[in-house]
């Protein structure tokens, strides 16, 4: 079975075809800012850039990665090249010292990368993964001389008998070492560096059915040494989840708490520190987030992307909405949307692109 998990899976979490056309022009991006079509991608998810700067993109619905160049830095890809096919859900992807790494959903391969053929090939699986469940995402992220992989809870709210289950796993770069960085953390989709403390930061997804408000999605600081973030006990600020604990439990004390709570249902998903120079100056470092959007709420939120602010002393606090459109006034979460923003990734010459898996295609912000 190459893809038959994902075939089953509820298009929330993987998006769907949107039921408009495309456009483009409902997208709205700050004063100063630009946004285009950078490429055509059916299913897009986690992105990762070659070592020569030519864009990669994980097809998760399509058991796919392609690479979408753009030799002429146009602003927009030239064509789309089929890097790999017949996966299992790829979804993470990474380079590391000239090697192309993609997560499946139930393993980790480490494939030979050829630059001038855009062409991955002698594929090594180096990592095995629960291969069902709720959240089939599997993310990547090389960071410290050490590769991290999060790994999405088997449900919603529940004790995991896997211990790969909730957690994001530390292993070294030839997938030997495996051990538990951070437990607790429900399904944590993105991760990233942080530039300034060199600590991992780390989106997370808060549990379904508590009702619109509760309880807030999470950005996390993952810290030097991980820890444990709560779930399924906790969420949100280390509140404890009477459904699953006595009132009075007191071992949500000893959790680590979110370092930006989110409105509730929002789906954080990707995100990216601002490490360029193309952007004004008061954006560096400073985070984007893609929120792919709510199902379990009768009034659905996300469907942007959000810009978040990083003070000197690590302190983070929303700032504002930095990409929206993606859903209108009104729409409801059945379906009507243009999109769903995914991933968020720095381009080599210091554009953002973002992906999409609703309307199948990666976004590129620049200054006008």
């Amino acid at each position: 079975m190459r893809r038959g998990i994902v075939a089953l899976l509820p298009l929330l979490f993987l998006g769907c075809k949107h039921t408009q056309p495309l456009d483009q022009s409902r997208l709205r991006v700050p004063d100063g800012f630009s946004i285009s079509v950078f490429a055509k991608a059916p299913y897009a998810r986690m992105m990762a850039f070659s070592p020569g700067g030519v864009l990669l993109v994980t097809s998760s619905n399509d058991g796919k990665v392609l690479a979408l160049p753009d030799y002429k830095h146009a602003g927009a890809a030239e064509q789309s090249v089929t890097v790999l096919k017949d996966l299992n859900a790829p979804h993470g992807i990474a380079f590391q010292n000239g090697k192309l790494y993609i997560a499946e959903t139930n393993r980790l391969q480490r494939f030979d990368w050829n630059e001038s053929l855009l062409r991955a090939s002698n594929g090594q699986v180096i990592a095995h993964y629960p291969g069902s469940g709720m959240h089939f995402t599997r993310t990547l992220l090389f960071a410290n001389g050490k590769m991290y992989v999060s790994i999405g809870s088997d449900c919603n709210v529940c004790s995991e008998k896997d211990s790969h289950r909730a957690t994001i796993m530390e292993y070294n770069e030839d997938g030997s070492g495996e051990r538990v960085f951070a437990s607790g953390v429900r399904n944590s989709v993105g991760l990233a560096l942080n530039p300034a403390t060199q600590t991992i930061w780390a989106t997370d997804n808060g549990r379904d059915w508590l009702g619109d408000s509760r309880p807030a999605d999470e950005i996390n600081d993952l810290g030097r040494y991980g820890g444990n973030f709560g779930w399924p006990l906790c969420y949100a600020n280390q509140v404890l989840d009477v459904t699953q604990a006595k009132p009075g439990d007191s071992r949500c004390k000893n959790t680590m708490a979110p370092k930006v709570q989110i409105e509730a249902h929002s789906a954080p998903l990707g995100l990216a520190f601002y490490t360029g120079s193309l952007f004004p100056s008061d954006y560096h470092n400073d985070l984007l987030v893609a929120l792919h959007g709510s199902w379990n709420r009768s009034r659905p939120t996300g469907y942007k992307v959000i810009r978040v602010q990083i003070g000197k002393q690590g302190e983070a606090q929303i700032k504002e909405d930095f990409v929206t459109g993606f859903i209108k006034p009104g729409e409801t979460h059945k379906g009507e949307w243009m999109g769903r923003p995914v991933d968020v990734i720095v381009g080599p010459e210091g554009a953002v692109y973002i992906s999409d898996d609703a309307a199948g295609v990666i976004y590129r912000v620049s200054p006008k």
